[in-house]
């Protein structure tokens, strides 16, 4: 049995012990092997696999170089040739066999899978936990130029996100708010514009009585949204921050940090929402900043 770590630099585990960097045969063969490792038990066209080696331009002989590259990674691998070996040559292509080779990205999806189709929130946590846990590095590191890698990358990305926004939901669900903080926050690592993610994030801080860190992901959202795309939270969003503004929970209140952390926290989004009223300078100081908040809020 191989296995294939496309998370992090590309590394195979053989029977013999770990083949990865240089002693895959170099750039051209590791990126053969991690091509049919994307398409698991799926035969590739060798055309299609010369058109990603070579960004769109193979070269006019690349069919015997391909034979080559494939030959050599077999060997370094201490694979077969032909039909019966684990990079197995079939009708104008290969095909990675999935009897014989297991892959960190195909073992990710198939528990992400589980655990997005799973109504039960433990039993869909667990699968979550099991797909995470697997993630141990960028997809793809050792391509960090090639398109279809980035392509594969940004794919990926959207299914991490997913994943962990189920995650972060379904621990919150069960009271285990340290996970669901930890699995949110790899969500909006993943997609810092993503907002459900940073919901989740700010609802599993605020639970665990983390007020003002719950306070401070809204202001870190509202950053983002504004410098990446111009626009504002949502109105969910919105409501959430001031559900949470407002709230004032006995049960946690042993767990705040500093009040005094909080205070700057505060002032510093008041300073934020008087600078976008069109026509308003913003204040100099803090006595200032809560004259002009004043006055703005009992203007009619």
């Amino acid at each position: 049995m191989l296995k294939i770590q496309l998370f992090g630099p590309t590394t195979v585990i053989t029977p013999v012990g770990a083949v990865g960097g240089d002693a895959l045969g170099g750039a051209k063969p590791r990126q053969i092997l991690e091509i049919l490792a994307l398409s698991l038990g799926t035969p590739v066209a060798k055309d299609h696999l010369a058109e990603l080696l070579w960004d769109g331009a193979p070269p006019a002989s690349y069919l015997g170089t391909l034979e080559s590259y494939v030959c050599l990674l077999r060997r370094r691998l201490g694979l077969g040739r032909g039909r019966d070996s684990a990079i197995s040559t079939v009708l104008h292509g290969y095909v990675l066999d999935r009897e014989v080779a297991e892959v960190d990205l195909w073992e990710f999806r198939r528990a992400a899978r589980a655990g997005l189709g799973t109504p039960c929130p433990t039993a869909s946590w667990t699968h979550l936990e099991e797909a995470l846990g697997r993630v141990s590095g960028e997809l793809l590191a050792s391509e960090a130029y090639a398109a279809w890698a980035a392509r594969e990358r940004e794919l990926f990305r959207t299914e991490l996100v997913a994943a962990c926004c189920r995650a972060a939901s379904n621990a919150l669900l069960v009271g285990q708010a340290d996970s669901a903080i930890a699995a949110a926050r790899a969500a909006v690592s993943a997609d810092a514009i993503a907002e459900e993610a940073w919901r989740l994030l700010m609802r599993a801080l605020w639970s665990a009585g983390r007020r003002a860190e719950a306070l401070r992901a809204y202001a870190e959202l509202r950053e983002h949204l504004v410098v990446e795309l111009g626009t504002e939270p949502s109105a969910a969003t919105v409501g959430l921050f001031l559900e949470i503004l407002s709230a004032h929970d006995a049960a946690t209140s042993s767990l705040r940090p500093d009040p005094r952390e909080e205070v700057r926290l505060l002032l510093g989004l008041l300073r934020e929402a008087v600078a976008a009223v069109p026509g308003v300078q913003e204040p100099g100081s803090d006595h200032a900043l809560a004259r002009v908040a004043a006055e703005l809020s009992t203007a009619s």
